[in-house]
């Protein structure tokens, strides 16, 4: 999961600069996870299309790679706590992550 938190943006005529900043949270099929905040920083052209990106660097500032507390979401309509071994099926559209 990946939240954008907003940053500035700073205009130079047709030109500008701009940071955002990035918190995200991963679980992955294969077990890695992890949490991490981050800062993108861009650089924008105005052009007859609207602003455009020309640049953009994204710098890690914290990464942490210990074990998530909880667990994934469960599929929409399943038991709050099903019994071991026994999870309804699901549809898996490769944006869910199993648990």
């Amino acid at each position: 999961m990946q939240n954008t938190h907003p940053g500035t943006i700073q205009l130079d005529g047709d030109t500008a600069t701009g940071r955002a900043y990035i918190q995200e949270l991963a679980r992955t099929r294969d077990g890695r996870q992890g949490l991490n905040y981050a800062i993108y920083h861009d650089r924008y052209q105005r052009t007859g299309d609207g602003w455009k990106f020309t640049e953009r660097v994204y710098e890690v500032r914290y990464h942490d790679t210990s074990p998530l507390a909880g667990s994934a979401p469960r599929p929409a309509g399943a038991p709050a706590d099903p019994p071991a071994g026994n999870m309804p099926p699901h549809k898996d559209d490769g944006n869910q992550l199993t648990p």
